[in-house]
């Protein structure tokens, strides 16, 4: 089997649409790199996670379903009977892979909780999230036994806050489990 036998895999129906979905999740997570925002979860686990975890298991295995049924795709691409046959196989595939992973990811993505949140008052944090404002927003934390927290953050939105800004942990809102941040410099100390 030679890279060409693979790229036509690749290209042939029925792995197509999913070789354009695995370029769409490449370049989303390329540009969530640059700047992401918060993701809505299901489960615990982000849909971004979840979705592109399926994506990717999806089109691997419609990739082994096509190159089973006969590696030399260009000559001999599978009937319609047997694309739908893979496709079935796959998404079956893709769907029990991405529940089997959930639970580690979820395990691996739990935030951890400081043990005394209102000791964190006064602590430089790191914003983690695309948008930090009055009713959302992430950032993270060394905690007290050096571990790093990812905390709720809140903001009045009177100083842009972006993915890798450092804030200042103001207050506390015990009653919401947050924390209320504003924008800090760490060269000066101060607030811009």
């Amino acid at each position: 089997m030679a890279i060409h036998d693979l790229f036509d895999a690749a290209m042939t129906f029925p792995a197509a649409p999913f070789t354009f979905l695995t370029v769409a999740v490449i370049v989303y997570w390329l540009l969530v790199m640059v700047g992401g925002s918060t993701p809505p979860t299901s489960g615990g686990v982000p849909l971004n996670i979840t979705g592109s975890v399926f994506i990717v298991l999806a089109w691997l295995a419609l990739l082994t379903g096509t190159m089973v049924h006969d590696p030399d795709v260009a000559a001999d691409p599978p009937g319609l009977a047997a694309s739908v046959l893979i496709l079935a196989v796959s998404l079956a595939v893709a769907a029990l892979g991405t529940a089997l992973l959930a639970r580690p990811i979820r395990h691996l993505l739990r935030p951890g909780r400081p043990a005394d949140p209102a000791r964190l008052v006064g602590s430089i944090c790191v914003v983690r999230t695309g948008e930090v404002g009055p009713d959302t927003g992430q950032a993270e934390v060394t905690g007290a036994d050096g571990t790093p927290v990812v905390i709720e953050v809140r903001h009045d939105g009177v100083e842009e806050l972006r993915p890798g800004n450092t804030a200042l942990i103001d207050d506390y809102d015990a009653e919401h489990g947050v924390f209320w941040v504003t924008a800090f410099h760490p060269k000066l100390g101060t607030t811009p």
